[in-house]
């Protein structure tokens, strides 16, 4: 054997190793950011996020302590919670999956779903105007200008996202 056979491969430079290692982490960041920005901006109109609801808007707007009197206010209600979200899933699957299918024990539940929503809205409703009331006029001034900026926002993000579908 000659001794060029006998030797290792030779290890590729650092700096070598070092930006190849960086080019891939700057391309994981890029396909990263358009796989969020295709999540969070694009898509089929199926795909979209439903428009915020009013009662987001208005509690997010609060300043922190509020938000928490608030959260404690409905904790402290004595409100129908029904069953969780898993347990509610498994009811409307065994009802999908009955043979024959009874629509109308689905539509209860959905309407047994629906009223335990309505209930929670009243009441989520009657603590922030019992809140709004305890309010100063200047802090509720504030509160107003905040609930308009964050709507907007909403609206220059909705004008720049119908501009580009156009």
């Amino acid at each position: 054997m000659s001794m060029e056979q006998n030797k290792a491969a030779p290890r590729r430079k650092l700096w070598l190793r070092l930006l190849l290692g960086a080019s891939l982490a700057l391309n994981l960041l890029v396909v990263g950011l358009a796989i969020g920005a295709a999540l969070r901006f694009g898509g089929p109109e199926g795909a979209r996020r439903p428009p915020t609801v009013l009662g987001a808007t208005l509690y997010r707007e609060l300043p922190r302590e509020d938000r928490r009197a608030i959260r404690e206010a409905m904790r402290g209600a004595a409100l129908d919670r029904g069953p969780d979200r898993k347990t509610a899933a498994r009811q409307v699957a065994d009802l999908v999956r009955a043979t024959p299918f009874d629509a109308t024990a689905v539509e209860m539940l959905f309407s047994q779903q629906a009223a335990r929503r309505d209930e929670w809205q009243t009441l989520a409703n009657a603590v922030l105007i019992e809140h709004l009331g305890r309010m100063s006029e200047a802090e509720r001034a504030a509160y107003a200008d905040r609930i308009e900026e964050a709507l907007s926002r909403t609206r220059r993000h909705n004008r720049r996202h119908n501009e580009k579908r156009d």
